[in-house]
């Protein structure tokens, strides 16, 4: 399993949560793909419009090829969604490291 990990500043929190949250327009989206696990949205407790966007994929391969089947539509959303953030910071995609 993988998880891509990104930071934003809200605008609007009520309407970035809607988005961004786990049935949100992203996830409702990223749910059509195969090896889509989930989003989770988790809020700061000091700054309430600061936020970070857990999407769960069953591996990179399963994300790039929705991305590359979904390409135009991916960045229609991403240019559409920038009214949601005042900031975005791609953290990575990071993978789970299982306990031997």
């Amino acid at each position: 399993m993988i998880a891509l990990v990104f930071r934003y500043d809200a605008r609007d929190p009520e309407a970035f949560e809607k988005a961004y949250g786990s049935n949100g327009e992203w996830a409702q989206f990223f749910r059509q793909g195969v090896g889509y696990i989930g989003t989770e949205l988790l809020r700061d407790i000091e700054e309430h419009d600061r936020y970070l966007v857990i999407d769960r994929w069953e591996s990179i391969e399963a994300y790039n090829e929705f991305i590359a089947e979904h390409q135009v539509e991916y960045l229609r959303r991403s240019d559409e969604s920038r009214i949601y953030y005042l900031a975005e910071l791609r953290f990575g995609a990071f993978e789970n490291v299982w306990a031997e």
